[in-house]
């Protein structure tokens, strides 16, 4: 049997149930790739009394072995947020039904319910989009194409910035506002919210007109963006706790 289980966005908000389930395991693997999880290694290796092992992308895209191995024994997978927020992930329970291996989704809190702590409310978000580092002959901007779509509906867009884990390269704010007026070539885009290590202890959100928000520190990531569409009065005066100190 294989169990996807949640580490929540702070790396230790793993569910009650998602320990028991681990406790059942013969081997325990964690993925560090779609974020960057919190988590205390020796720590839960503790209270599992299991060695946890870490994966890298292509561990998990490109190898079977973990389905190989969820065929004949109980095995553990930690994701970061909640295990199937991640197409990845979605993949890999394809994969293990195709071969009628029993799948557990043992969920916990992710970035696309959290942001609801901006006060903004979460039916009126629109498709998320994700912004990617520019390379030399890559430089994808249809991300920009649903931000209007969702302008002109009204809707607000979650934009999640990149993570180039095995690199140790994490996109910040400030890398996100170069782009995004890179492609923003008739400056609709005016007030945005960024959140940063949301969940932790240490989480920041600040609100304020994009360039504000270009002088402002964000500190260690992660961070996503937020693009506000049209605000209902409490959305926007639980947004006013948020605004930046000029």
């Amino acid at each position: 049997m294989l169990y996807l289980i949640g580490l929540g966005l702070r790396g230790d908000d793993i569910p009650y149930s998602g320990i028991k389930a681990l406790k059942k395991c013969s081997k325990v693997y964690c993925e560090v790739y779609t974020n960057l999880p919190g988590i205390e290694k020796k720590k839960l290796e503790s209270i599992l009394g299991k060695k946890i092992n870490f994966l890298e992308r292509k561990d998990v895209e490109e190898k079977d072995f973990i389905v190989e191995e969820a065929e004949k024994e109980n095995i553990g997978f930690l994701v970061s947020g909640d295990p199937l927020a991640a197409t990845t992930h979605i993949d890999l329970v394809l994969r293990a039904k195709k071969r009628n291996i029993d799948v557990k989704i043992i969920h916990a809190s992710s970035i696309f319910s959290a942001v609801s702590e901006t006060g903004l409310q979460l039916y009126k978000f629109g498709k998320t989009v994700s912004i990617v580092y520019p390379e030399e002959k890559f430089f994808p901007k249809s991300f920009y194409d649903t931000i209007i779509s969702n302008k002109e509906r009204g809707l607000h867009t979650l934009l999640l910035l990149d993570i180039k884990a095995e690199n140790k390269r994490y996109m910040n704010p400030n890398e996100a506002f170069e782009i995004l007026e890179t492609v923003d070539k008739n400056k609709i885009i005016k007030k945005v919210i960024v959140v940063s290590r949301l969940g932790r202890d240490d989480q920041k959100i600040i609100y304020g007109d994009i360039n504000e928000l270009k002088s402002c520190s964000y500190g260690d990531p992660p961070h996503c963006i937020i693009l506000p569409g049209e605000l209902h009065f409490l959305e926007e005066e639980f947004l006013n706790y948020f605004k930046v100190k000029k």
